[in-house]
């Protein structure tokens, strides 16, 4: 039996591919079975990455002390995504990796319902946060499963269907977008208003939750016999690894060599100038090295890509506001509305989602064709650019909001509010005025996030494709560190507990992210510039007709 053949159905060869035929019902039930798990999967996430600041904050953490939290339960969950992706290739397989990550999931949830139900921890002490070394235990875990979860859905989704055809493949990662967004509209949507605005908030939303990975896991596994689950083939990073050692020694050897070797009679001879061999090539074989000249060349490109991706950390920067910063604004802005109603704060980035969706089918519909029907082609690398712009703008916009709500707190217009029994001074300032910021923060994705999406697809070879999507979750979560970083620097004196709000400046903290944002963005479209420049001048002019002759 083939190792890609799906347990419980008989293989038959097709009489003249050898192939497996394409059986739909398997690849429908299988793709299906999929998606409803990868929904009940981000719902999870985007629930505790939404409310899990508030869950702190009434729990006696500072707000330092809870952005850092979540920014460590995302760079934990984006960072981790490379080594879930190596653990699928070289040693358990995407499909046990998947259920190893699930069920980290619901051990990580049962301890959060736990904390939240006073059992895991004594809460006995009023005046020490909340059961820091457990929660930050709880953190971890989930960030290690939402890794191994997320470096493995996409592809052990397109092995279901990708016998299908381009066409399948496209559609299921179309519904894949799709299904990441709805379960983050019912995480923050539904389970928010679950915990802000019912009795026992907190603990029925994490329990809600728990239940929801623990039916997507039972499902998940259920699926088993309409699966296609390949065995692991070895790890693509080992490779990555022994090509940058080799040519690392191979260079320091040449370096040792070179006065001995070197000589003024050789010189001489060499009447043409030889482009020397990047540090890169002493991998290959031709330079001593025991790699063929492929896979070296693939390495180079994919170096290409992390530079691309690096470029993108500022951006995650701003991005990662909507969980942390914007939260922390939105507690201190005025939520109460007629017949008394309380937005919870967290509803703030639905919009962020709202507009993601709107945006990508009229961009992908009619944006784009416009302009590829009058010659303007849109390229990945012009997308992220506007993206950067979208981000730099809506730090700007976030920096000016707290500005004018820190001067209408400052002039007396300012409200007390209760949210979940504590009480927040507020500037008399609708929470309605972040909506701009989130929407900004949202085109920015559909410009930034998805093109440098694409991009790890289509610029990174074929056989490092994988490799290079983990990069790319890589990156978020080392910008998601470094703003852990940045809010400890700056929490002395920009960023204060929430009683003397108004007495710091996160406006300025909003401000100095548009500025690291606006440098990268200036630096970004002068590379772009410098290499259109560059492609123009390389273009070969056409020689002159020749004269006629009389």
């Amino acid at each position: 039996m083939d190792e890609t053949t799906p347990l419980m159905i008989r293989p038959q060869q097709g009489p003249q591919t050898g192939q497996l035929p394409w059986d739909p019902r398997r690849s429908c039930i299988a793709g299906v079975l999929v998606l409803i798990t990868l929904t009940l999967e981000r719902l999870a996430f985007y629930a505790l990455v939404a409310n899990l600041f508030l869950f702190l904050s009434l729990g006696r953490w500072s707000p330092d002390s809870g952005m850092t939290a979540v920014l460590l339960l995302v760079g934990v969950a984006h960072f981790s995504a490379l080594g879930g992706g190596w653990l699928a290739d070289a040693w358990i397989g995407r499909y046990w990796a998947l259920v190893a990550g699930l069920s980290l999931y619901v051990v990580g949830f049962s301890l959060l319902t736990a904390a939240a139900a006073g059992v895991l921890c004594n809460p006995a002490n009023s005046t020490s946060p909340f059961c820091v070394t457990e929660m930050y235990a709880i953190i971890i875990c989930v960030g290690f499963a939402a890794g191994t979860v997320r470096a493995n859905f996409p592809s052990f989704g397109a092995e279901q269907v990708k016998y299908g055809g381009t066409d399948s493949l496209r559609r299921f990662f179309n519904w894949y977008y799709w299904c990441v967004n709805i379960g983050s509209l019912l995480g923050v949507g539904a389970l928010s208003y679950v915990a802000l605005d019912m009795p026992n908030g907190f603990l029925r939303a994490f329990a809600g939750t728990c239940g929801c990975l623990i039916v997507a896991l039972i499902l998940f596994a259920c699926g088993r016999p309409y699966y296609l689950v390949h065995r692991p083939a070895g790890s693509v990073l080992m490779n990555i690894l022994c090509i940058l050692c080799e040519a690392i020694s191979g260079r320091c050897h040449l370096r040792r060599q070179t006065s001995i070797q070197s000589s003024p009679l050789i010189e001489r001879r060499s009447q043409r100038p030889v482009t020397s061999p990047s540090w890169l090539d002493y991998a290959k074989i031709r330079y001593g090295g025991s790699h063929h000249d492929a896979a070296v060349e693939d390495v180079k490109k994919l170096g290409i890509v992390l530079l691309l991706f690096t470029s993108l950390l500022p951006y995650w920067l701003v991005f990662f506001q909507i969980e942390t910063g914007f939260q922390e604004q939105g507690v201190h802005l005025k939520i109460g509305f007629e017949k008394n109603f309380n937005m919870p704060t967290a509803w703030l980035s639905l919009f962020d989602q709202i507009f993601i969706l709107a945006l990508i089918p009229v961009m992908n519909s009619v944006i784009y064709p416009y302009f590829d029907r009058h010659g303007y082609r849109v390229t990945l690398l012009s997308r992220i650019a506007f993206g950067m712009s979208f981000s730099f703008m809506a730090a700007i916009a976030a920096g000016v909001l707290e500005f004018l709500s820190i001067y209408q707190w400052k002039h007396g217009n300012r409200v007390t509010q209760v949210i979940h029994n504590v009480t927040y001074n507020a500037s008399d300032m609708s929470l309605l005025w972040q909506v701009p910021q989130y929407c900004l923060v949202g085109t920015a994705e559909v410009f930034a996030g998805v093109a440098g999406l694409e991009f790890a697809y289509s610029a990174a070879p074929r056989p490092l494709q994988g490799v290079a999507m983990g990069m790319f979750s890589a990156m978020e979560g080392i910008g998601s560190l470094l703003g852990t970083a940045l809010i400890s620097a700056l929490s002395p004196t920009w960023i204060r507990k929430d009683s003397q709000h108004f007495q710091g400046h996160l406006d300025y903290y909003f401000f100095l992210l548009a500025g690291i944002q606006g440098w990268a963005l200036a630096i970004f479209t002068l590379w772009l510039l410098v290499k259109r420049v560059r492609e123009m001048n390389s273009t070969p002019t056409p020689p002159p007709e020749p004269a006629p002759v009389s």
